[in-house]
């Protein structure tokens, strides 16, 4: 019987409020690779810090979601830590979670299913490009129960805290997807065997 495991929501919250402007030095900060690209490394912290559990069962974006850190250096300055893809692009985060652990919602379709998200749900947006480039955790909603959402960086804007959804400062997105995450993700046993999976970055192979 599959092991599951509770999403502590709080914590994940807790975690956002705290690193949104001030990244952890235990992991990557992506930010400094160019382009802006945080904000899933950013969403996935947040996961991992309400409990979500790693899942190392084989390099496919169905079935994979972790970060490996190697060393003690602030950051990842050695560039040396491993991480999977769905851990760091917001396109094969969307589509991991949505196999694995939640709902997808088109918000664009019926912006009224914005309403059924939960605080710790997470929101992706596509501005034409055909796939999702941005990620953003909901952290609050607003008196009319219209979600709003904390993310890391979207080049070349600041970091956000507790803006609307739709990111209205923004051009109109072509897509923006919710995931409705379960309260009780699946804990798959594999251990990671680091000899088969592979890196986002394969340079670090």
């Amino acid at each position: 019987m599959p092991v599951t495991r509770r999403y502590d929501r709080r914590r994940a919250l807790d975690y956002a409020r705290r690193h949104w402007n001030n990244p952890n030095p235990r992991f990557a900060n992506m930010d400094t690779f160019g382009g802006g690209g945080d904000c899933t490394n950013f969403t996935s912290q947040c996961l991992w810090a309400g409990s979500w559990p790693m899942d190392y069962r084989r390099s496919t974006w169905t079935s994979e979601w972790w970060y490996r850190r190697i060393g003690t250096d602030p950051f990842d300055r050695r560039g040396d830590d491993w991480w999977s893809c769905t851990w760091s692009v917001p396109e094969n985060q969307f589509r991991y979670l949505a196999e694995n652990h939640g709902q997808a919602l088109d918000l664009l379709a019926d912006p009224r299913r914005a309403r059924r998200l939960r605080r710790g749900d997470i929101i992706y947006y596509d501005w034409g490009a055909g796939r999702f480039g941005h990620s953003a955790i909901v952290t609050a909603f607003d008196r009319r129960g219209e979600p709003l959402v904390t993310y890391r960086t979207l080049a070349p804007l600041s970091p956000q805290r507790n803006v609307h959804w739709q990111l209205r400062f923004r051009r109109p997105a072509a897509r923006i997807w919710g995931i409705r995450l379960t309260d009780r993700p699946v804990v798959f046993p594999a251990r990671p065997d680091w000899s088969r999976l592979v890196p986002c970055d394969r340079t670090r192979r």
